[in-house]
């Protein structure tokens, strides 16, 4: 059986052989090939009905759940009735905080009172400083100067009230004296000035107003005559004036 026989030669019995066998051998493969790619397609879409079994499942389940929480629910015991032997449970009304009335019919609503606040009125101007606010201080420079010097004396008008005023600080009103231990007047520093106009100022409270002139170290009287007499050496006092108002003397010496 193996070998061919036949008038025609066995070579072209055994291609003829050779040829089935290759036609059979792609048969199969061509036959795998298909059903290998069905079965990979199977795999890729899964069979219809198995999602919604699984659906059906989670919904069975969770209506068991529901069943059963309400079965448990309507286990538990309901609050006792009025003919129940332990008792009846009642509500205790709620009480509001303040109770107000309501209006009448007919009555128009209380309005609440309306507060008007009135402004202070613009301060008006500084009023005019009086004495029992005023202080008057004179004072030299230094304690002690040589005789032939020319000591600064100073003059500080303060206003000691509470509130700004106005007072007139002229020339002719401010005034420096130079008075011997005994109190004799020896210098004025209005003899040799006379009156300008007047000078009204503001005055804030305990802000001194100062004056300052140097004294030539020599006496003076009203007029301011040519002779007058050089001071010599010894302790003085200097007080400040201020129209009526004089104040305390603080001591200068010459030496």
């Amino acid at each position: 059986m193996i070998e061919p026989n036949g008038p025609l030669p066995q070579s072209v019995y055994w291609r003829r052989r050779a040829f089935a066998a290759g036609v059979s051998v792609l048969a199969v493969v061509l036959l795998a090939w298909i059903i290998g790619g069905l079965v990979e397609a199977d795999d890729q879409h899964p069979v219809q009905g198995t999602a919604g079994s699984s659906n059906l499942s989670a919904v069975g389940s969770s209506v068991k759940a529901s069943a059963g929480a309400s079965g448990r629910a309507s286990a538990q015991p309901s609050s006792p009735g009025p003919n129940d032997p332990r008792g009846s449970v009642s509500a205790s009304p709620r009480t509001s905080e303040t109770a107000k009335p309501a209006a009448k019919p007919g009555q128009p609503a209380a309005t609440p009172p309306v507060t008007t606040t009135t402004a202070a009125p613009p301060p008006g101007p500084p009023k005019a400083c009086p004495d029992a606010v005023m202080k008057v201080t004179a004072k030299p420079d230094q304690p002690s100067y040589p005789v032939g010097a020319k000591p600064l004396l100073r003059l500080e008008i303060t206003n000691v009230g509470p509130a700004p005023c106005t007072r007139d600080v002229s020339r002719k009103l401010r005034e420096i004296l130079v008075l011997a231990a005994d109190g004799a007047r020896l210098w004025s520093s209005n003899d040799c000035y006379g009156p300008p106009e007047q000078d009204v100022r503001v005055l804030a409270p305990n802000q001194p107003l100062a004056f300052s002139l140097n004294w030539a170290g020599r006496t003076s009287v009203p007029g301011c005559p040519v002779d007058r007499d050089a001071v010599p050496a010894g302790t003085y006092q200097v007080v400040g004036k201020l129209g009526g108002l004089v104040g305390a003397p603080t001591p200068i010496s010459l030496t």
